[in-house]
């Protein structure tokens, strides 16, 4: 077995991923043929060079273009159906995967028609793969602090119906964490994990406010903290788990190659960092591929492989009994592959 081979097979686990930007191309151009609107995007080739982003704003302005063919809830359903069955196909075994309901108010459809359409088809997927999904709701910076609550009362009727945290993503530096300070503290005490991107277009101090501001239990990215010691040996000491995505920093701009990414830099200092792939479709890249930059230019063992790995179950909010099952199966693999590495 190539190491590529081991590193698609080998079960893994996904944190910080985005529904709206891990659709199916062949989904999405299946959504342009149906709506129109569009006369540039003739095939899925088309469709992939919308992908390509100049820097963060642009990334920005293609994303609410992509949203504008997502009109009806069978939309979401389906879409959501079908990228979890090709994460699932990755070895994809579980994942937390972020959904924001409220960007879609141009194409006339509200959260509320649109968060059960999405549960819906976390259920049908759960049930056809060999997958489990989680969902964190993301209130995203830019709809603004004022409204946050009405997002929150939103999805708190579906909390551990599949909904189990909110998130906090969007323009970290226009908007700054501080100013969800209620509405977080309102989601904690209603029963919701606590999730906030931070350290990545902003700072240390965008993750040092959603420690402290917002109490977070795990970080969106964070690798910026290599940018503070103290900061570096606070997320040591309490070990609040990073959730580090290498290429869509890498295609935005925050660092200028996969060797200058800092993630060997922060793992050795003995953070809890995981591996995920963030916008995976928008961004052209996989799962397995952000392993194989962690081998190929990061210099990671595949012991080091394993650890990152087992961070990913350690960082979820999956049950006791779930994470026992994830690492039995992490160790299993890797009992059966190891001395068939060519």
């Amino acid at each position: 077995m190539t190491l590529r081979e081991t590193i698609e097979k080998m079960p893994k686990v996904e944190l910080h991923l985005h529904l709206e930007g891990a659709f199916t191309l062949n989904y999405l151009f299946k959504l342009v043929q149906k709506y129109g609107g569009d006369a540039d995007i003739k095939n899925i080739a088309d469709l992939e060079k919308r992908f390509v982003f100049r820097d963060f704003p642009h990334f920005i302005e293609t994303w609410f273009w992509k949203n504008r063919f997502f009109r009806e809830p069978t939309d979401f359903e389906e879409s959501t159906y079908w990228t979890l069955g090709a994460l699932a196909k990755q070895n994809i075994i579980y994942t937390e995967a972020f959904f924001s309901p409220w960007d879609f108010a141009e194409s006339g459809i509200s959260a509320k028609e649109i968060i059960p359409a999405t549960i819906a088809g976390v259920d049908r997927a759960e049930k056809d793969f060999n997958i489990k999904c989680r969902l964190i709701a993301d209130i995203c910076r830019d709809h603004g602090a004022e409204t946050s609550i009405r997002r929150l009362d939103d999805v708190t009727p579906f909390l551990n119906e599949k909904i189990i945290g909110i998130g906090l993503g969007g323009s970290e530096q226009k908007f700054p964490a501080y100013l969800f300070k209620d509405v977080f503290r309102e989601a904690k005490n209603r029963g919701f994990h606590i999730v906030a991107h931070a350290g990545e277009a902003a700072g240390p101090e965008s993750i040092w406010s959603a420690i402290r501001d917002l109490n977070v239990e795990r970080i969106g990215h964070g690798v910026r903290a290599v940018e503070d010691p103290e900061l570096i040996e606070y997320l040591q000491i309490e070990q609040i788990p990073l959730e580090v995505c290498i290429v869509s920093s890498i295609k935005i701009g925050v660092y200028p190659s996969y060797r200058e990414y800092p993630f060997t830099d922060i793992f050795h200092k003995g953070l809890l960092v995981t591996i995920n792939s963030d916008d995976p479709t928008m961004f052209g890249s996989t799962l397995s591929d952000e392993y194989e930059i962690l081998i190929r230019d990061q210099g990671l063992s595949l012991s080091e492989i394993k650890h990152v790995q087992m961070n990913a179950v350690s960082a979820s909010f999956a049950s006791m009994e779930e994470k026992r099952k994830m690492k039995d199966m992490i160790n299993s693999f890797w009992d059966r592959h190891n001395e068939n590495i060519q």
